[in-house]
């Protein structure tokens, strides 16, 4: 398995970039994309939109196995800027199994939802 930070890495190679060709691209530092490729810090979804489209390769490549993560730089309410990453692994099993409950809960309420409108229809 490759990391994102692999991809990121040969992907720059075979388009013949340096880091700070890439940075620039980006509108970010050269010390920063140098993080991603490291794996020391990754990109954020918007960031890794862009990347997708100045490597012409699709989302899902960058994020799949391997480099499933999705980070979220800033932490709301703080006053710090964060090198800490907030990850969510699109393969957990907690993951699937909060999906799972919340569409229970969902057909729940549709259900609900169904017996308040026929009381409504019927109580005219």
């Amino acid at each position: 398995m490759l990391t994102l930070g692999t991809k990121l890495t040969r992907l720059r190679k075979k388009k013949g970039y340096s880091q700070q060709e890439v940075a620039d691209l980006l509108q970010i530092s050269q010390p920063a994309y140098h993080k991603w490729e490291t794996d020391m810090t990754h990109p954020d979804l918007e960031n890794l939109l862009r990347v997708s489209k100045i490597f012409e390769v699709d989302l899902s490549y960058l994020t799949e196995e391997g480099s499933n993560l999705i980070s979220n730089n800033q932490f709301e309410g703080s006053n710090m800027v964060a090198n800490h990453q907030h990850v969510i692994n699109m393969h957990s099993p907690e993951l699937l199994q909060t999906i799972v409950q919340n569409q229970q809960e969902i057909s729940k309420l549709i259900e609900m939802q169904g017996l308040l409108i026929n009381k409504l229809m019927t109580d005219k």
